[in-house]
């Protein structure tokens, strides 16, 4: 009980914050990511924005109801304008007044408490939808609210990919952190609201949220990434005898063998005196 009477105050402490200064904060934050391609400016602007709303927009689509879960950049044009002039302020504002600013720690932790509220927020929206629209389904509201946060990183490696400017493997081909939180908040809150029912839906939001915030503030304070997730990952590879992706060794061929292989070996070395030769 004493718990519950906690995370009620969480909540209620959480609820209390202007959606609008939500916004703001989160918008800053993420617009501050993608400075290095501020030469760029398109690729800037929406690689920064499908970062900031790609969750929100493809659990949109997966859910197909606009009423109840709209795409927010078509529902108003508020969101729009607030990112907008955000990305303006923290990639173009004369002298960097706005980044400089950004840069203080305080400034900092205060933008990444605002993500990771309406981080987390998203999720439980986006579970509680699922299982309302498909009631006894585990994969909707477990699919969906993983997607929900952290849908803007698929979107944003897809874009880094065409531009030749990812470093490293994909989210989708190598789940990391971003995934494994946003699958964590999400088993997390449907888990204690929907299956055990032990919390009520404002108190379960109110967990995860704590454990995103207080993560986002350790980790900027200590800089250091803090990945909890890391171990209970490994852990999970290890009994499902699943080996972890990043892990993999590149396949490798084996060596062909005989007087076939010679010649297929002269063969690849004329060939590439010719390329040379037309080069």
């Amino acid at each position: 009980m004493e718990i519950s009477g906690t995370l009620s105050e969480l909540a209620g402490a959480y609820k209390a914050v202007p959606n609008e200064w939500l916004l703001l904060g989160h918008c800053l934050l993420v617009s501050s990511w993608y400075r290095s391609f501020k030469d760029r400016y398109l690729l800037c602007y929406w690689i920064g924005l499908f970062a900031a709303f790609g969750g929100g927009i493809v659990s949109s689509l997966l859910l197909q109801d606009p009423v109840s879960a709209p795409i927010a950049l078509f529902h108003s044009n508020y969101l729009g304008i607030v990112w907008t002039v955000c990305w303006w302020l923290m990639n173009y504002c004369p002298k960097d007044l706005v980044a400089s600013a950004h840069g203080l720690l305080p400034v900092r932790l205060v933008t990444k408490i605002c993500l990771n509220i309406l981080r987390a927020g998203l999720i439980a929206s986006r579970v509680d939808l699922s299982v309302y629209k498909y009631p006894g389904v585990i994969a909707a509201p477990l699919v969906i609210g993983t997607i929900a946060g952290s849908g803007g990183k698929f979107l944003q490696d897809g874009i880094q990919l065409a531009c030749g400017s990812l470093h490293g493997p994909t989210e989708v081909t190598a789940p990391g952190f971003a995934s494994r939180t946003g699958f964590a908040g999400t088993l997390a809150y449907y888990t204690s609201v929907h299956v055990l029912e032990v919390l009520k839906p404002a108190q379960g939001l109110a967990l995860i949220t704590t454990v995103f915030i207080v993560h986002g503030v350790l980790a900027d304070v200590l800089r250091k990434p803090l990945d909890w997730t890391h171990p209970l990952a490994v852990i999970t590879h290890a009994v499902a005898n699943i080996p972890m992706p990043a892990l993999q060794p590149a396949p490798k061929q084996a060596a062909a063998k005989g007087p076939k292989a010679k010649q297929s070996a002269q063969s690849v070395t004329h060939s590439s005196t010719d390329v040379k030769k037309d080069r």
